[in-house]
């Protein structure tokens, strides 16, 4: 016993002698994400942002406004576009990396109800939203080619879009049949025309051609962003969307930030809606409004099959933020 007690007291006295400490927790440096600056186009993107609304660095414009803001100084710490679009702007030279998909389908094809055999036809005339070059476009002649392209009238963005649905006629006073259009403004432009109905669920139509799920918007990262905040903003972003699809009423809270026609203005789309949309399955199943949230780097090989049907290469994982 003397023994042991001499043996401590001689381990005391050399702990004593080095000043070596137990070793104490390392906290944790926490992330602030309140300054990154974001930008989104308005309709269907927005919703996964809800809970930014009140934040003075998120901006939200019309898709082809998004062109311009790929660099120079003004160039966003995150940014919401089409993943065609971005990944064209990334091989161009824009400073920024593939981060995450965050909504996976919400297109429809509706008919305004002037077609009088209901039956979509090359000289019915049919309303894209954006233009030429972007998703809607290459979409649509994945699927149905170039027999329509006579026909084909372009509006700036799905908001005009949903007026030619809701009017039956094109921004300059032209009759049209059919419109290519994204949720939500799809619900709130089909309540203005009692003889719109829905003629193609965009979806199934694509997931009966190609064997894959739609991916339309993406999140892209700046270059300027370090791991700890991007990988901190895509799981705070993550959890957001997560947490809409389980409770929409989220959304409406969020969204109640502007109301009336000033809402719209904002968004792009009556929020009033939203629940309503929320509440309602494509033909796959999903939620309407195709919102979701998957990494993109966990989803590459999705993402390549995707791109190789516009005749997009392979991607490099250079260009995911992981």
């Amino acid at each position: 016993m003397k023994k042991l007690l001499l043996v401590l007291s001689v381990l005391m006295l050399l702990w004593g002698c080095t000043g070596t400490k137990p070793a104490e927790p390392v906290e944790e440096e926490t992330v602030d994400l309140s300054s990154l600056t974001i930008v989104t186009p308005k309709g269907a993107p927005v919703l996964a942002f809800y809970n930014q609304i009140e934040n003075e660095n998120y901006t939200r414009v019309t898709a082809d406004a998004i062109a311009a803001l790929w660099t120079g100084d003004q160039s966003p710490d995150v940014m919401v576009i089409d993943l065609t679009s971005g990944i064209k702007a990334i091989k161009d030279g824009a400073a920024y990396k593939l981060g995450a998909i965050i909504t996976f389908g919400n297109f429809y094809l509706a008919s305004t109800g002037n077609d009088e055999n209901d039956t979509m036809d090359s000289d019915d005339k049919i309303v894209l939203f954006g233009n030429e070059n972007m998703l809607p476009s290459r979409i649509w002649h994945y699927l149905y080619g170039t027999d329509y392209d006579a026909s084909l009238l372009y509006e700036s963005d799905a908001q005009q879009a949903a007026a030619a649905l809701a009017s039956g006629k094109y921004s300059d006073g032209t009759e049209v049949d059919y419109v290519f259009l994204a949720q939500p403004a799809l619900f709130a432009a089909m309540k203005k025309n009692e003889n719109a109905k829905l003629y193609k669920d965009i979806q199934e139509e694509y997931k009966n051609k190609s064997g894959l799920d739609m991916i339309q918007a993406a999140v892209f990262i700046n270059d300027r962003v370090n791991e700890a905040t991007g990988n901190a903003f895509l799981t705070e972003l993550e959890n957001a969307v997560k947490a809409a699809i389980e409770n929409p009423e989220l959304v409406a809270e969020g969204l109640s930030v502007y109301t009336d026609e000033e809402a719209t203005a904002q968004y792009g789309f009556n929020p009033n809606v939203v629940v309503n949309v929320f509440k309602q399955k494509n033909a796959l199943g999903n939620n309407a409004m195709g919102l979701g949230f998957k990494k993109a780097i966990d989803i590459k090989s999705d993402i390549d099959a995707f791109l190789a049907i516009f005749n997009i290469e392979e991607t490099s994982e250079e260009i995911y933020f992981k």
